[in-house]
């Protein structure tokens, strides 16, 4: 599991990821710029797809809170056998190993990764790619401590 994230996180990482997806070079080195002590953003992007997995594999699934014992062990299991939870799960691993050492061109790759992997794992297009951002915005903002 990952760790929360603060909703400065999610709204920095979601900055980045607009950034890349706009190809807007200003933004992305602006938002890559850290203080002591504060995670640098490949991490927190890369932190954020993992969070979103998290949230969207068991769904895809139909596992959900409330689920009978024998019915989510079942679950489980057939997410544990599926092959785009699997792909995900060394996806996420991957960036996130990648991430702490990421230079910026690294870093925007990450970010299109995790865009890329939105856009697979969901019905989205490229035209809601921003919806997307926008949403995982607002949900920080409306819960102001994790997704």
């Amino acid at each position: 599991m990952a760790d929360a994230m603060t909703p400065d996180g999610i709204l920095r990482a979601c900055a980045f990821l607009e950034a890349v997806w706009r190809e807007d070079g200003a933004a992305m080195t602006t938002l890559l710029r850290h203080e002591p002590g504060e995670q640098p953003t490949p991490v927190l992007v890369a932190g954020l797809g993992d969070l979103i997995m998290q949230a969207m594999l068991p769904a895809r699934l139909g596992i959900h809170d409330g689920m009978p014992a024998d019915e989510l062990a079942a679950a489980a299991e057939r997410l544990d056998s599926d092959p785009a939870a699997q792909v995900s799960v060394v996806l996420s691993e991957t960036l996130k190993a990648l991430a702490p050492t990421a230079a910026p061109e690294q870093a925007a790759i990450i970010a299109r990764s995790l865009i890329g992997y939105l856009i697979a794992i969901s019905e989205a297009t490229e035209d809601h790619v921003l919806p997307l951002i926008n949403g995982l915005r607002e949900a920080a903002l409306r819960r102001g401590s994790t997704i």
